[in-house]
């Protein structure tokens, strides 16, 4: 899969940070409605991602009970997204 387009932009607040991740998503973006039931139910998911900067995705897993704001921008967004 490398050098494979991003879907879209997550971006995550962990607890105790200042600054939120910035991931590019490959493969199919959660919805807000996922977002918010993994932050809720403290769920533990494997989302697909690459940093800034590379197209090499890998599978991030993360703690959604240590997010406290997370959004997904996407590609045909409303923000205009491109990458």
């Amino acid at each position: 899969m490398t050098d494979s387009k991003p879907t879209g932009e997550l971006h995550l607040r962990v607890v105790g940070q200042t600054t939120d991740w910035r991931l590019l998503l490959h493969g199919e973006p959660p919805t807000e409605d996922d977002l918010a039931s993994w932050m809720q139910e403290g769920m533990v998911s494997r989302i697909l991602v690459a940093e800034q900067g590379s197209n090499q995705p890998y599978t991030l897993v993360v703690n959604f009970a240590l997010v406290v704001s997370a959004r997904v921008l996407s590609v045909t967004g409303g923000r205009g997204v491109s990458f």
